[in-house]
C-alpha cells in the first residue's frame, strides 16, 4: 500500500500485476534474441575486467591490446575490442564473477540483473502504489540494458536504497550508498554540488568519504601511472560509441545539427546552474533526488540509453508527488517505450529522449522555484518590538 502523501490512482493491484507481467513477458521475448550479442559484447567487457582483477594483472587492464587478448580467450571470434571502462575498484567488485566459467557467469549475471530490477519495481509498488510497477515495466531502458548485458539495474537500486535511507533520516548512510555510484562517476556529476548548496552536510560527508575511499583504493591498486593510463584510455573511446544516440545535451545538439564544443559547454553550464539555483533551499528529499539525478544524466558525457534506467526513481517521484503538470507529463513520456526506442534510431529521432529529459529537468526546476516562493510568502513576518519608537502610539 502506498504511503501517505502519494497521489492515489485508479488502477488496482490486480490490474497492475497483470499489466506488469504482460510487459515483462514481452521484454523477455524481445530481449532473448539479444543474448548472443550481450554475451560477446557488454558482458564480455565486465567479465574481462573481473578476470584482470582476479589475477592481479593491473599492468594490462587499461590497454587496448591487453583487453582484446583477454577477451579473445573467452570469445575467440571476437576480433575488435569491446572495452572495459570502469575504474579499478569496480573491477575488484566484479572479480568474484570470474570465478565462474564464462558461460555460467553470463546467465548468472543476466538473472541477477533481472532480479535487481524486479526488486526495484516491487519496492516502487510498496512506496508509491501498484501503478508504480506498471510505470517501471513501461520504462524500456532497464530491460534493454539488461538484454545487452549491462549493469543499469544496479545503479537504480543504489538510488532507491539511498532514497529509503534518506527518508528514514539516516543521512550519512544515504550519502555512503550514493557514493557507491561513483564507480560510474560521470552519472553523478551534480550530486556533490546539489548536496553542498542545500547544506545536506551528513549526506555530503558520506558521499565524499565513499568517493575518497574508492579513489584511494584505486590508487593503491594501480598507482599514479595506472590512474593516468586509465584516464587516457577512457578519453579516447569515441570510436566505440554513437554519441547521437545518447540521452544527454551533446546528443540533443548532434540530432539538431548544432554540434559545437563552445555551445555544448554553454548549455551544460546553463543546465548545471539552473539545477543548482533551484536547489539553493533545502526542499523535499524527492526533489533533491530528482534534480541531482536527472540533471547529472543530462550534462554527463556518454550517457547511454540504458543509463536512463536511473530515471525511474525521479519519474516515480514526479508522477506521484509532483503538482506540476508539465513535469508529470514529461516523466510519463520518459517512461513510455517510444522514448527509449526513439533514442536507438538515427537522427533526428534519436534526440527525442534527450529533449524529453531537458523538458523534465526544466519542469522540476520550475516547481522547485515555485515552492521556494510559496514558502517565502507563507513565512510570518517578524513582529515589531514593543519599544520600537516607530510603532509606539504617542499619548
Amino acid at each position: 500500500m502506498a504511503l501517505k502523501g502519494v497521489r492515489t490512482r485508479a488502477i488496482g493491484p490486480r490490474a497492475a500485476l497483470f499489466l506488469t507481467l504482460g510487459l515483462v513477458s514481452f521484454w523477455i521475448a524481445s530481449g532473448y534474441r539479444l543474448a548472443p550479442h550481450a554475451r560477446s559484447a557488454d558482458f564480455l567487457s565486465f567479465y574481462t575486467g573481473a578476470s584482470f582483477a582476479l589475477h592481479g594483472d593491473w599492468h594490462h587492464i587499461y590497454t587496448a591490446a591487453g583487453q582484446l587478448a583477454r577477451e579473445q580467450k573467452f570469445v575467440p571470434e571476437r576480433h575488435d575490442l569491446w572495452p572495459f571502462i570502469r575504474p579499478p575498484v569496480y573491477a575488484i567488485i566484479m572479480a568474484p564473477l570470474a570465478l565462474m566459467p564464462f558461460a555460467l557467469a553470463f546467465w548468472f549475471w543476466m538473472s541477477a540483473q533481472s532480479a535487481v530490477l524486479l526488486g526495484c519495481w516491487a519496492w516502487g509498488w510498496k512506496r508509491f502504489g501498484p501503478e508504480a510497477a506498471v510505470w517501471g515495466a513501461l520504462l524500456f531502458a532497464g530491460p534493454l540494458g539488461i538484454a545487452h548485458g549491462q549493469d543499469c539495474a544496479l545503479f537504480l537500486a543504489l538510488l532507491c536504497g539511498a532514497f529509503v535511507l534518506g527518508e528514514k533520516k539516516k543521512l550519512f548512510l544515504c550519502g555512503l550508498v550514493l557514493g557507491l555510484g561513483l564507480t560510474k562517476f560521470h552519472l553523478f556529476l551534480l550530486w556533490p554540488l546539489v548536496l553542498l548548496v542545500q547544506r545536506r552536510w551528513r549526506m555530503l560527508a558520506g558521499f565524499a568519504i565513499c568517493g575518497l575511499g574508492q579513489g584511494l583504493l584505486s590508487l593503491a591498486i594501480v598507482g599514479w601511472s595506472g590512474l593516468w593510463g586509465y584516464a587516457g584510455f577512457i578519453l579516447h573511446l569515441d570510436r566505440y560509441s554513437s554519441p547521437e544516440k545518447n540521452i544527454d545535451i551533446d546528443a540533443l545538439l548532434l540530432n539538431a545539427r548544432l554540434s559545437s564544443r563552445p555551445l555544448l559547454i554553454i548549455l551544460t553550464a546553463l543546465v548545471a546552474g539552473l539545477v543548482l539555483w533551484c536547489s539553493r533551499r533545502t526542499g523535499p528529499l524527492w526533489m533533491t533526488f530528482t534534480l541531482a539525478t536527472a540533471g547529472s544524466l543530462l550534462i554527463g558525457p556518454h550517457v547511454y540509453t540504458y543509463d536512463g534506467t536511473m530515471l525511474l526513481l525521479p519519474a516515480w517521484c514526479v508522477i506521484f508527488l509532483s503538482h506540476f503538470r508539465i513535469a508529470r507529463l514529461t516523466a510519463a513520456t520518459i517512461c513510455t517505450p517510444i522514448a527509449t526506442v526513439a533514442s536507438t534510431c538515427g537522427p533526428p529521432f534519436a534526440g527525442f529522449m534527450a529533449l524529453a529529459l531537458l523538458v523534465f529537468v526544466v519542469g522540476v526546476c520550475l516547481e522547485s522555484e515555485h515552492s521556494v516562493r510559496r514558502l517565502s510568502r507563507a513565512e510570518p513576518k517578524p513582529r515589531a518590538k514593543l519599544d520600537d519608537p516607530a510603532r509606539c502610539v504617542q499619548t
